[in-house]
């Protein structure tokens, strides 16, 4: 038996704190840089710029090495432009004129509309005098420096070179795009995302751009997938395009010339899969509850320590980008704190708590779970609790495929009509419940696991506060609860330490 001293741990505890240096500050004033060394706000000298630990000069100072106090090492220098040459050169190696305007805020050259800033000859030596030279017709200025200043011309994706930018991409000016950053939110009313505003026009029409042939853009298909998932499947804006809503759109006609073809009734190869209910000539391929009657081709057994005793399943991750991760054993995909306790017949709860602070710093990632049975797997469906209202019929619910346990991206909202980029909340899954149901009189028959998440946000501005997430995995049995052969796994984490019981109790 192992007996441990939790006053013992206290004390330690108690006198280690004491030496525990000061939480890091990293918003620092603009005349200041971070030092992750010191962990303080440290002041820039005149001149310099300061970049993850690396300095440079700023645009009107050029770089150079003095000697320093110290035996055999050099001391880096940003010495001030001044005069008819009131700027520094490209590489900040010498001071030279500028042809347009000097920018009060950076010190840097600005050339007109579509020009750009020509300091070089084409064998690579300075000019005496830099020159703004405008882009030929059918070209636009692009290629920015580190300060904003244009120094090339590249080709147009469309010949007048009128476009707008949205998700990285080239759209004609006049292109009609109805989609929606409005993003709801229990918090904030009438929030405006943007991620939502940067990116889903773009990967929307990207996305259904040549839908019908092997050339449509796959990634921008998953981009707009994960986002719908981040807007927790929200199609309540019906003047304009919400992402779940464009999804759909895009995937309907596909639907009907070839959902009979499909092995996954109501989805096309170059569309991920999002959603289960969709419609076909006035009705569903299945409706929920014919979904969540799907028998696993799989016994499952009591007996620890034999294949059958454990569920297998596997998952596909996705980064919010799009980038697809290939398919693993599950780990920690379904808790932020805990991997889940998968013996057959072994119910499970596990709690613990994290700072907003810790949530700030986890990547938004996407998942797919899939039961491993037979010689197939499995797709097992989400329901997202917060999109129905809790006297919902089975059939109302939105069953999907992907979901995420932290979001810190969708939560920074545009503040209009200053364009300010304010982050206010975070979003994470509070609650998940993974339920299997055992087919009534047959303990080793399964029916279709289902995974319940539930998603709550919190305000960035509490980011000392504690927010408590639940992990828990049950069986039931069809009609009534099963009450034998069943496991209980108890877990719960607190700051200082772990309470884990595991109980067996066979009739």
């Amino acid at each position: 038996m192992f007996l441990f001293n939790i006053s013992f741990l206290l004390t330690l505890l108690g006198t280690v704190r004491n030496e525990v240096l000061d939480w890091p500050t990293y918003t620092c004033n603009v005349e200041q840089y971070y030092n992750p060394i010191s962990l303080t706000c440290s002041t820039l000298e005149t001149g310099y710029l300061e970049e993850n630990g690396a300095f440079s000069c700023s645009a009107s100072y050029i770089f150079g090495y003095t000697e320093s106090n110290i035996a055999n090492s050099l001391q880096s220098t940003c010495s001030r432009c001044t005069g008819l040459q009131p700027v520094a050169s490209e590489f900040n190696t010498e001071c030279v004129s500028c042809p347009g305007s000097v920018d009060s805020a950076s010190g840097a050259c600005v050339c007109g509309e579509n020009q750009i800033l020509v300091e070089t000859e084409n064998d690579g030596t300075q000019k005496s005098t830099p020159l703004c030279v405008s882009c030929a017709s059918g070209y636009r200025a692009s290629g920015q420096d580190e300060f904003g200043t244009p120094r090339k011309c590249i080709k147009c994706e469309y010949s007048d070179c009128s476009c707008t930018y949205n998700a990285g991409y080239c759209f004609p000016d006049g292109y009609a795009f109805t989609d929606s950053s409005t993003y709801i939110s229990e918090l904030v009313d009438g929030f405006k995302s943007k991620l939502l505003r940067d990116n889903l026009k773009g990967v929307g029409t990207l996305c259904e751009t040549n839908i019908d042939s092997d050339r449509n853009n796959i990634t921008a298909c998953q981009i707009l997938t994960n986002l719908c998932a981040l807007t927790l499947l929200d199609e309540s804006t019906p003047a304009s395009k919400t992402s779940c809503s464009w999804l759909k759109e895009i995937t309907a006609p596909q639907i009907q010339a070839n959902g009979n073809l499909h092995y996954r009734p109501g989805w096309v190869e170059r569309v991920p899969w999002q959603f289960y209910d969709y419609t076909i000539s006035g009705g569903r391929f299945r409706d929920n509850e014919e979904v969540l009657q799907e028998e696993i081709p799989q016994f499952y057994t009591f007996q620890k320590g034999v294949n059958s005793s454990a569920l297998d399943i596997r998952v596909i991750s996705y980064t919010l980008h799009g980038a697809v991760r290939q398919i693993t054993p599950l780990t920690d995909q379904l808790s932020l704190c805990a991997e889940p306790y998968l013996l057959f017949g072994t119910t499970l709860r596990h709690t613990c708590s994290f700072t907003v602070a810790d949530l700030q710093t986890r990547d938004t990632m996407f998942h797919e779970l899939y039961l491993h049975a037979g010689e197939g797997l499995v797709p097992i469906p989400v329901y997202v609790v917060n999109e129905a209202d809790t006297d919902s019929q089975v059939n109302d619910w939105t069953l999907t495929r992907r979901y995420f346990l932290v979001d810190n991206n969708i939560g920074v909202e545009i503040k209009e009509p200053q364009d300010v980029e304010e982050p206010q909340f975070i979003r994470y899954a509070s609650h998940i419940h993974l339920s299997v149901t055992i087919k009534k009189g047959d303990d080793g028959n399964i029916i279709v696991p289902l995974l319940r998440v539930t998603y709550q946000d919190v305000r960035l501005t509490e980011l000392d506060a504690e927010v408590e997430t639940e992990l828990r995995v049950t069986y039931t049995q069809e009609g009534d609860r099963l009450n034998r052969h069943l496991g209980i796994a108890v877990a719960v984490m607190g700051a200082f330490g772990f309470l884990y019981a595991i109980r067996r109790v066979i009739d």
